[in-house]
């Protein structure tokens, strides 16, 4: 993808297997998309054996077998039995994701499911029925964020796959997609989207910094993605935490609309300025060209509550298994406890609404 740092932000999980108040319809088309992927897959060891592939395909197929290895003996993710297999979608992408939020307000939209809860974003296997769902969102008033995604998980209840779609990723990237994946598998909470996904983004970025020790050939270009993806972050929750104050106001809707549309302003601004300092780095120009309040959730989403999911990591001696067991703590408690206790552990200037 042209924009790892956005993308790889979102990993929607495979929400067929946990359908609830949703049509047949949808169900249909997650069952059978999904199976379909299935049917395409092969064995990564029988490749690598053979002289089928291209030797590009060969050295990331080959990468991919060392993040395994590393996930299961360094980091305790469950590795075995998971991305073994390579699917050719044949398609830039396996699935597209809807988010949606109001035109006055960042809290997403959800929809519900079996087992998983509710989720703030709707996943389709063809693209045409994801910009149906983004249509009508619109037609009612929404803010809405359509993007295909290039991995998704399906929380261990099959064998997931690598994809075309994300392996020819620098193996830094690699490493961490395949990270956060796994780190669903270990623990995943029922309707708590941002838990879940904080807890991924936090302990792919350990398990990235722990793997490029081992693999320093790509350490300058690791840090210098990790430091841009730090600003665009830093620098979009800034500016969410000024839409949520304007939002908060006592005053009218059009006064909001009016002050909505100078936050937005200086945010692009401001973006304008941070590439200067990126000296010249387009690589978020897409995702600003039609920022929207829907798109400023999704970042919140995965971001809120990394920072004290890396203080508990460092509490732990970094040992993961033990933050894993803190967490499966944390996992058994109310949401908005489980959130407080999680702020509470970050100074001031760090705590987000």
């Amino acid at each position: 993808m042209k924009t790892p740092s956005i993308k790889q932000l979102f990993s929607p999980l495979l929400v067929f297997l946990l359908t609830g108040c949703q049509s047949a319809a949808y169900y249909g088309q997650s069952v059978q998309g999904h199976f379909n992927l299935l049917a395409k897959r092969k064995p990564i060891d029988q490749l690598l054996d053979g002289d089928a592939i291209t030797p590009g395909l060969r050295r990331q197929l080959e990468a991919v077998q060392r993040i395994r290895i590393f996930a299961r003996d360094e980091l305790g993710l469950p590795a075995r039995r998971q991305y073994d297999h390579y699917v050719e979608l044949g398609q830039p992408y396996p699935v597209w994701s809807v988010m949606a939020a109001p035109e006055l307000s960042l809290q997403s939209r959800t929809w519900c499911y079996w087992f998983v809860g509710c989720l703030s974003y709707r996943g389709f296997f063809a693209e045409a029925d994801a910009q149906r769902l983004a249509t009508l969102l619109e037609q009612e008033g929404w803010e809405v964020y359509l993007s295909g995604i290039p991995a998704y998980s399906t929380l261990g209840w099959f064998r997931d796959p690598v994809l075309s779609s994300f392996v020819h990723q620098p193996e830094a990237e690699l490493a961490e997609l395949i990270f956060h994946e796994l780190t669903h598998q270990v623990l995943f909470v029922p309707g708590d989207t941002v838990f879940n996904e904080s807890l991924a983004v936090a302990v792919a970025d350990e398990g990235l910094r722990r793997y490029s020790e081992r693999h320093p050939q790509d350490l300058e270009r690791l840090q210098l993605t990790k430091k841009r993806r730090d600003d665009f972050v830093a620098l979009v929750l800034s500016y969410r935490k000024r839409l949520q104050s304007v939002f908060a106001l006592p005053i009218s809707d059009s006064e909001k609309r009016v002050q909505k549309d100078a936050v937005y302003a200086d945010l692009r601004q401001a973006y304008a300025e941070q590439k200067i300092r990126w000296d010249g780095y387009a690589g978020y120009d897409g995702w600003f060209a039609a920022v929207n309040n829907a798109r400023l959730s999704t970042v919140g989403t995965y971001h809120d509550l990394v920072p004290a999911f890396r203080l508990m990591i460092r509490a732990s001696g970094d040992d993961l298994s033990l933050f894993f067991d803190e967490c499966r703590k944390l996992a058994r408690l109310k949401q908005a406890e489980r959130h407080q206790y999680l702020r509470n552990l970050l100074p001031e200037d760090k705590k987000t609404a």
